[in-house]
């Protein structure tokens, strides 16, 4: 008789022993308290949510701002001495919250200019691509990327919008 093919047999109950016993083990030592690391992923996530909706709302601010200070200084609004202006007071309202405690590049894409600003139907657009925001907790990291387009006249910011750029 052939017995070779024993030991093949053989070699194959062993491995699915191991197996098993791998498994039981693994499902022996789980630690099935999980509600410390949900509550941490909740933490970090409502942290990027209120801290990204404080981030646009601050750009917002930022325009409203400039704008203000833009056309206190005599310019007149869609004239290319009021961009000037505009661009000026914008840049440096970024350049001033530069370096803060979020880790976000929107402020230092401002500060450098890394933006387009339009001129479109009595209306500004102001573009500023690939912007993103991290956070970090423990060993959990959230990177949000997103594109702004901000479109507003001489009285108001009229949309915020986020979009993601393909």
């Amino acid at each position: 008789m052939n017995k070779k093919g024993h030991i093949g047999t053989l070699l194959l109950v062993f491995g699915a022993l191991v197996l098993v016993v791998f498994a039981l083990y693994s499902m022996i030592s789980f630690n099935s308290d999980l509600s410390k690391k949900k509550a941490e992923l909740r933490a970090i996530s409502d942290k990027s949510e209120s801290t990204h909706k404080f981030t646009l709302k601050f750009v917002s601010v930022m325009i409203n701002d400039s704008l203000n200070e833009s056309l206190s200084k005599g310019t007149v609004f869609g004239n290319n001495d009021f961009e000037v202006k505009f661009n000026e007071s914008f840049r440096k309202l970024a350049d001033a919250k530069r370096g803060g405690e979020i880790n976000t590049n929107i402020y230092a894409k401002i500060a450098l200019g890394d933006y387009s600003l339009v001129l479109n139907d009595g209306k500004y657009q102001l573009m500023i691509f690939d912007v993103f925001e991290n956070y970090n907790s423990n060993n959990n990291e959230v990177r949000y990327s997103y594109s702004l387009k901000v479109i507003f006249d001489e009285n108001r910011v009229y949309s915020l919008e986020e979009f993601m750029r393909s």
